[in-house]
C-alpha cells in the first residue's frame, strides 16, 4: 500500500469527499451518502473535530476518506467513539486497511477504549475489513432491508384501503406516528414531513379506524437513485393496516415509474417481517453492530 498519503480534514475537501461517497454508494440496495452541502454543514458545527476525519491521497488526488466521532461520555463507562468505514474510489480499496489502522492510532491517542460502528451486507469489503481487524459482531439482523419490484404488479386490494393523508388536517397526527419510527420528538418529525411535502414524494398514506388516523407512511424516491423508492417512515397498529398502507404505496410507486420499493425493518417493525415476505418482498440486506476494544 505504498504511494498513499493520509491527512486530516482541511477546508475545501467537501466536493471530492461527496463525489467519492456518492460513487461508492450507487450500487447499494439503498444508496446513501452526504452531498457537499451536508458535509459543509457538518464541518461547520462546533463539535466537529477535524483530526477525526482522515483523507487518503495518491499523487495529490483525493481517493478516499474515513471519519469517526467521539461519543458523549457516560459516568463509569469507558471513553468510546463511533466510526464509519472507509470509502474509496474503485481501484484503491487496498487503502481501506491503511485508513483504519491510522484511525485506530488516532483514537488510542485520544484515550478511547471502545470503538463502535455498524456493517451491512451491502458492503462485503467492510465485513472482511472488520473481521481482519478483530471487531466483535453483535446483533446481525437488528435492521434489515426488504425490496419489492414493481414488475411484480400491484398488491391485492384490501377490505379497508388506505387513503392519501390531507396535510392541512393530518400532519400533526402523522408527526406523532412518525415520532415512533424516528425516535425523535413530534415537533422535529413535523418539520421533516413538511419538508417532504414541500419537495415532493410518491405517497403519504394513512389508515383510519373510526375516523382516527391510526397508521401512516410516507414513500419517496432515493436522492441518489430515484428509480428506487422507500418508506421514509411507517407506523402501523396491526397486519391489516400494514397491508393497506403497502397496497397504497406500491400503487403510487407503479404510477410514478419507480422500479422498486425498499422497506426498512427495524425496532418494533421487525415483527411484521413475515407479512412483507408473504406480500412478495425479498430480503436484500441486513445490518450488524460492531465493537472493538482498544488497548
Amino acid at each position: 500500500m505504498t504511494g498513499y498519503e493520509l491527512l486530516p480534514y482541511s477546508k475545501g475537501f467537501e466536493v471530492e469527499q461527496a463525489r467519492i461517497g456518492i460513487q461508492a454508494a450507487l450500487e447499494w440496495a439503498w444508496p446513501y451518502a452526504y452531498d457537499q452541502d451536508d458535509l459543509r454543514s457538518l464541518h461547520s458545527r462546533p463539535d466537529f473535530d477535524p483530526g477525526l476525519s482522515l483523507y487518503c491521497f495518491q499523487d495529490g488526488q483525493l481517493v478516499g476518506y474515513m471519519t469517526s466521532q467521539l461519543s458523549q461520555a457516560s459516568p463509569g463507562q469507558p471513553a468510546s467513539a463511533q466510526f464509519d468505514f472507509p470509502r474509496l474510489l474503485p481501484g484503491h480499496e487496498q487503502a481501506a486497511e491503511l485508513l483504519l489502522i491510522r484511525m485506530l492510532e488516532v483514537l488510542r491517542g485520544r484515550g478511547i477504549h471502545l470503538l463502535r460502528g455498524r456493517v451491512s451486507t451491502m458492503c462485503p469489503g467492510d465485513i472482511l475489513l472488520a473481521e481482519q481487524a478483530g471487531f466483535t459482531f453483535k446483533e446481525w439482523g437488528y435492521k434489515v432491508y426488504y425490496s419489492y419490484a414493481m414488475a411484480q404488479g400491484p398488491l391485492a386490494a384490501t377490505d379497508k384501503p388506505a387513503e392519501e393523508i390531507n396535510p392541512a388536517r393530518d400532519l400533526q397526527a402523522c408527526s406523532l406516528l412518525a415520532s415512533r419510527w424516528y425516535k425523535s420528538p413530534p415537533e422535529a418529525c413535523r418539520i421533516r414531513l413538511e419538508d417532504f411535502h414541500a419537495r415532493g414524494f410518491i405517497s403519504h398514506a394513512g389508515v383510519r379506524r373510526r375516523g382516527k388516523l391510526v397508521g401512516s407512511c410516507l414513500a419517496a424516491p432515493n436522492v441518489l437513485r430515484p428509480s428506487t423508492a422507500a418508506n421514509y417512515y411507517i407506523s402501523t397498529p396491526d397486519d391489516a393496516s400494514l397491508r393497506a398502507l403497502l397496497e397504497r404505496v406500491i400503487g403510487g410507486c407503479i404510477k410514478s415509474g419507480a422500479a422498486n420499493l425498499i422497506a426498512d425493518l427495524i425496532h418494533e417493525h421487525r415483527v411484521y417481517e413475515a407479512v412483507y415476505q408473504e406480500l412478495g418482498f425479498h430480503r436484500v440486506a441486513e445490518w450488524a453492530r460492531l465493537e472493538l476494544e482498544l488497548d
